[in-house]
């Protein structure tokens, strides 16, 4: 039987099978001093597993939901002037985290720390076409309120009925903070929700090692300003726990 030309193209790259006693001695004396050098203890096998899961294609109940919940903060933020695109994300970020939401989202580890680009593309249009709000970037306040606005409330209430509170109290705990701490504070998070999901030790060492480890912009903040977080995180108890991480 003639090879394919997807064999061909295998034993080129040398990954084709061994098919004769000469195959397999070549083999074997090929790999005869390999080493499995990888530590057994620290494979973790969900871990594999769970990343070899095909990701979750979005629907639109799941786009809705996640402009429903950016409706609302907007709703109740927009005349605040700290508001604009960055803090935004981070509370959504935020809110999807602390209070085990599974919502459609894809952050991804940018300077200004979990950021999700397709997404805030996603909200302004879906804002203007709702009329709800019209985003401008160079106002004092960026999020003008349209014909509309407060039209997503019906849909938020639905949504979202199980963690209305934990919702609010991450709108008003971070309603005037800088964008900047609020870009600290996401960051530390996911440093920290990292670190339980690896199952590694924790300490504050290893959290500010890994939160340096994130992006070089990182280096803007100081050790101390890291610190200072840590511990108000924890005095809140504003921080993810193992249920919270594995969600």
């Amino acid at each position: 039987m003639e090879k394919s030309k997807i064999d061909e193209i295998l034993v080129s790259l040398g990954f084709g099978f061994p098919e004769s006693k000469n195959d397999n001695i070549a083999f074997e004396e090929t790999f005869e001093k390999y080493q499995f050098e990888a530590d057994a203890n620290k494979i973790d096998s969900e871990k594999i597993l769970k990343s070899l899961k095909p990701k979750k294609k979005g629907t639109n109940i799941d786009y809705h939901r996640r402009t429903v919940l950016a409706a609302e903060i907007v709703y109740k933020l927009h005349k605040e002037n700290t508001l604009g695109h960055l803090k935004l994300q981070k509370l959504i970020y935020l809110c999807q985290h602390s209070a085990q939401m599974d919502l459609y989202t894809n952050f991804l580890k940018q300077a200004m720390g979990p950021y999700d680009n397709r997404l805030m593309r996603s909200l302004d249009k879906q804002f203007k076409v709702n009329q709800w709000f019209q985003f401008s970037g160079g106002e004092y306040l960026k999020y003008q309120p349209l014909l509309k606005v407060g039209g997503h409330r019906e849909w938020y209430e639905k949504y979202f009925s199980n963690q209305l509170s934990e919702i609010d109290f991450i709108i008003e705990k971070f309603r005037i903070t800088k964008t900047k701490r609020v870009e600290l504070i996401a960051t530390v998070f996911a440093c920290w929700k990292e670190i339980i999901e690896e199952k590694q030790l924790f300490n504050n060492e290893i959290l500010i090692k890994k939160f340096y480890n994130w992006h070089p912009d990182k280096s803007k903040f100081s050790k101390q300003e890291i610190i200072e977080i840590i511990e108000w995180m924890k005095n809140e108890g504003f921080y993810p726990n193992i249920d919270r991480a594995s969600s």
